[in-house]
C-alpha cells in the first residue's frame, strides 16, 4: 500500500503550536530564575533595613520605659538626712488644689510627715501606722487648737493625683497632703526625712524645730504636741 501523505498543518495551527512552545519556554525560564533567586542570599532595601532598625529600637525603648514603670510601682528610696536646726521653708499645694506656705503656720504647732508612695498605692513601714497615729492625733488638735498637720508625700508617677487621692480616703486623712515630687524635686523630703521615710518632725510656735521622730504613737504625739502649746 502507498504510504500516506501527512496532511499539511493549516496556518492556525502552526500558529497555535508556535504559542505554546513560547509558553513553556517562558515557564520554564521563569522557574530557572526563581530556582537561582532561591540559593542567593536575600538582600534587603534599604528603606526595609532602616525601617526595621527604628522598630527595634522602638521596642527596646517601649520595654525600657515599662521597666520604668514597673520599677517606680515600690515606694522611692528616702534616705535619712541630717536634722534642722532651723525649719526649712517652702511652698505646695494639697492635693484639692490649696496653696500654700509652711511660713504661713508662725505660731502654731506644725507637724510635718514625710511619706513615699509608689504608683500603686503601696507605703513601705512605719507608715501605715504613722497615719493611723496621725488620724487620731488630728481628731484630737485639728479645728481645735492651733497645730496645722502636713503630709508630704513622694510619689513619682504620672498618675500620682489618683493615688494620692486613694490614700486620703484608705486612711482618712483630713490634714494638709500635698506631693513634694510635683516640681520634679524632693527638696522637702531632703531636708526633714531625717529618720527615712516615715519620719516626723515638730516644729514649735516659735518657728523653732523641736524634735523629729521615726515611730511614735498618737499618745506619746498628743503629749508632745500639748507640752509645745502651752510653752
Amino acid at each position: 500500500m502507498p504510504e500516506k501523505k501527512k496532511k499539511k498543518k493549516s496556518w492556525k495551527e502552526r500558529q497555535r503550536e508556535r504559542q505554546i512552545r513560547q509558553q513553556k519556554a517562558q515557564e520554564a525560564y521563569q522557574i530557572q530564575r526563581e530556582r537561582e533567586a532561591a540559593k542567593k542570599p536575600r538582600k534587603w532595601p534599604k528603606g526595609k533595613i532602616l525601617g526595621s532598625f527604628f522598630l527595634i529600637l522602638l521596642v527596646f525603648g517601649a520595654y525600657g520605659a515599662w521597666q520604668s514603670t514597673q520599677s517606680s510601682t515600690e515606694p522611692p528610696t528616702i534616705n535619712p538626712t541630717n536634722t534642722l536646726e532651723t525649719p526649712y521653708e517652702f511652698t505646695m499645694r494639697d492635693i484639692n488644689g490649696t496653696q500654700f506656705s509652711l511660713n504661713s503656720f508662725r505660731g502654731k504647732v506644725i507637724l510635718i510627715h514625710i511619706l513615699g508612695v509608689g504608683c500603686s498605692g503601696g507605703i513601705n513601714k512605719p507608715n501605715p501606722n504613722q497615719l493611723t497615729q496621725l488620724k487620731t492625733v488630728c481628731n484630737s488638735f485639728c479645728g481645735k487648737a492651733p497645730v496645722t498637720l502636713i503630709t508630704v508625700a513622694v510619689a513619682t508617677c504620672q498618675d500620682w493625683p489618683n493615688v494620692l487621692a486613694q490614700i486620703r480616703i484608705t486612711y482618712g486623712i483630713s490634714w494638709l497632703f500635698g506631693n513634694d515630687y510635683e516640681d520634679g524635686t524632693f527638696d522637702i523630703v531632703q531636708k526633714y526625712a531625717t529618720h527615712g521615710d516615715g519620719t516626723i518632725v515638730l516644729i514649735d510656735k516659735a518657728f523653732h524645730i523641736s524634735d523629729s521622730y521615726g515611730t511614735i504613737t498618737a499618745s506619746v504625739l498628743s503629749s508632745k504636741i500639748n507640752q509645745l502649746l502651752e510653752a
